[in-house]
């Protein structure tokens, strides 16, 4: 490629991030990283009835804690600051630049001023669509001269449209999708500015038209974008040609599915990013799992097919993926396979990648622990499915239990135990060579099995049997600790 290649993520700020969008964002980044190019974060903040700052901030953190970082973009948390060289990088700090490109297509004569009502034309629109037609804008009749059967005023504030080809075909090449033809004359000349305030001002310019302009400006060479916008791009590439600006190459990704085949939704749980994060899911598996709805990776032309090969690290996927191996069909996501990654990860993932993560859904005395104990904690735990999971095996090891399983006491508090458990109190050496020596012992002199004494102590250190193994249970709850739980019962 002779252009650095340069990718952009850019997520209109109305609501969660969703899914979709995150996976958008990872194939873009992959994209880049993949042939050593820049990834872009823009806000396309245009909509000013739902663009809030709070929906920017839930975007920038989403990103961060997918592990999608951005060469050029907003600094998080600050609507002030970005880096990289083109910025700002939020649509409605850039209404300079797009207003003198608006005015450059109109002394070009490429856009004009359309001074129709939106009384008239949605009058209109009713009557094409009683008819059993398609409305689109009349532009041999309303071309900068308003409704031929009205009378307007030239002084009345006007919008601003974007004068489209008449004839022929407008070809959109697709990596992924292959050509699709718009025939010219399916397209209305469509707004780039809404109405401005007053006569002669250019109101707030529409998202079609900002796009080609960041694009252009910010010198994308790929866009990279949810298949929903196909349709946008026969009306933007006319734009690039009127700018003189090289066309980037476009690739539209299939929608995604839930696993039913309907459009993804709540009702097939989670569609936001920020309940992934919720449920204890490892952002490498929710990356993992997006990447893989649509894109079949190959290793050595051959499609990844075992379930360890299925298991790929970020450098794996950066350096195997590719837009001609995604599919045009839409995806069906798989809730059950994004748990199964999540699990296999956690289990293959050293204690200090898994610590940071982890950390937000543990009392806050976690922080003052030594990274021994903390090591021991989650190696102890990682057989969980989720974060969520570990962080409830270890809440025994932060709380004194209150309340006790009534059939486990019954059947496992019993007289014959106690003895061993009065000595399992006079215990002071807790490493795990001690532990183990002592308990084979101790069940030897009172003729106990393994699981007699494991089960009761669980019961009186954790309220129910249920723990880590019982000498990691033990020294994490620690030796004082353990003295003062097993008393209840002695």
């Amino acid at each position: 490629m002779s252009r650095q290649v340069v990718t952009r993520f850019a997520p209109s700020p109305t609501g969660m991030l969703h899914i979709g969008g995150v996976r958008t964002a990872l194939f873009c980044w992959l994209f880049a990283r993949r042939h050593g190019g820049r990834f872009i974060l823009r806000i396309e903040d245009t909509d000013l009835s739902r663009s809030t700052d709070d929906n920017i901030r839930i975007i920038e953190d989403g990103m961060v804690w997918c592990g999608l970082d951005w060469d050029e973009g907003p600094v998080v948390g600050d609507p002030g600051r970005w880096k990289g060289p083109n910025g700002p990088y939020r649509q409605m700090q850039r209404m300079d630049l797009y207003r003198a490109k608006i005015q450059e297509l109109l002394g070009k004569g490429l856009a004009y001023r359309c001074r129709c009502s939106r009384e008239v034309l949605e009058e209109r629109r009713k009557t094409v669509e009683a008819a059993g037609k398609v409305f689109k804008y009349n532009r041999g009749m309303d071309r900068g001269k308003g409704c031929a059967d009205a009378n307007h005023d030239a002084s009345q504030p006007a919008a601003i449209r974007f004068r489209m080809p008449e004839d022929g075909d407008i070809l959109v090449p697709d990596l992924i999708k292959g050509d699709t033809r718009f025939p010219a004359d399916s397209l209305d000349d469509w707004i780039i500015a809404r109405t401005g305030e007053g006569p002669g001002d250019i109101g707030v310019p529409t998202y079609n038209f900002c796009v080609v302009v960041d694009d252009t400006d910010m010198e994308v060479t790929h866009v990279i974008r949810g298949d929903d916008h196909l349709n946008n791009t026969p009306k933007q590439m006319p734009l690039f040609a009127a700018f003189s600006a090289d066309l980037p190459a476009f690739a539209h990704v299939p929608m995604i599915l839930g696993a039913d085949g309907a459009k993804l939704s709540k009702r097939h749980g989670a569609t936001s990013i920020t309940e992934y994060q919720a449920m204890g899911l490892l952002p490498s598996a929710v990356r993992l799992a997006l990447a893989r709805l649509s894109w079949t990776p190959k290793i050595d032309g051959r499609a990844v097919g075992s379930a360890e090969e299925e298991l790929l690290t970020d450098d794996q996927m950066i350096q195997l993926f590719d837009l001609a191996d995604c599919q045009k069909s839409a995806a069906r996501f798989d809730m059950d396979k994004l748990q199964w990654l999540n699990q296999k990860l956690i289990q293959r993932s050293p204690w200090t990648e898994l610590e940071p993560h982890l950390r937000p859904f543990l009392p806050e005395s976690w922080a003052s622990k030594s990274d021994a104990w903390k090591a021991q904690a989650i190696q102890a735990t990682q057989k969980g499915k989720s974060l969520t999971d570990m962080a409830e095996a270890l809440r025994f090891a932060f709380e004194h239990p209150t309340a006790f399983d009534e059939k486990a006491v019954e059947k496992f508090m019993t007289p014959t135990v106690k003895p061993a458990l009065r000595e399992v109190r006079d215990l002071t050496d807790y490493s795990h060579e001690a532990l183990e020596a002592a308990f084979t012992a101790i069940l030897e002199k009172h003729g106990l099995k393994t699981k007699d004494l494991a089960q009761a102590l669980r019961v009186a250190l954790c309220g129910r049997p249920v723990s880590p193994g019982i000498y990691d249970t033990l020294m994490l709850v620690g030796q004082v600790e353990v003295v003062a739980r097993l008393e209840r019962w002695l």
